[in-house]
C-alpha cells in the first residue's frame, strides 16, 4: 500500500462522512475529469511538441505515433 492509499484509509477511518462519500466522489472525479484531458492544448510550442513526438518514438507503438501526430497538428491550428 503506497503513501496515497494509507492516507485515504486513515481518513476513511477518522471520518464517516469522508468515508461513505470517497468511492463516488472519486468515480464521479475520474470521469467528469480525466476524460476531457486534451494533450494538444499543452503543446504550444515547438520544443514541448518535439520532446512529446520524441517520447512517442522512443516508446510509442505506431497507433501511439498516429494518435501523437494528431496531436500536434490539432495543436498548431
Amino acid at each position: 500500500m503506497d503513501d496515497l492509499d494509507k492516507y485515504i484509509e486513515k481518513r476513511k477511518s477518522q471520518n464517516k462522512d469522508f468515508a461513505e462519500n470517497f468511492d463516488k466522489g472519486y468515480e464521479e472525479f475520474k470521469i467528469n475529469e480525466l476524460k476531457e484531458f486534451d494533450i494538444s492544448e499543452y503543446l504550444d510550442n515547438k520544443e514541448i511538441r518535439d520532446e512529446y513526438l520524441a517520447q512517442v518514438l522512443k516508446d510509442g507503438d505506431k497507433d501511439e505515433l498516429s494518435q501523437a501526430l494528431a496531436n500536434i497538428k490539432k495543436a498548431k491550428s
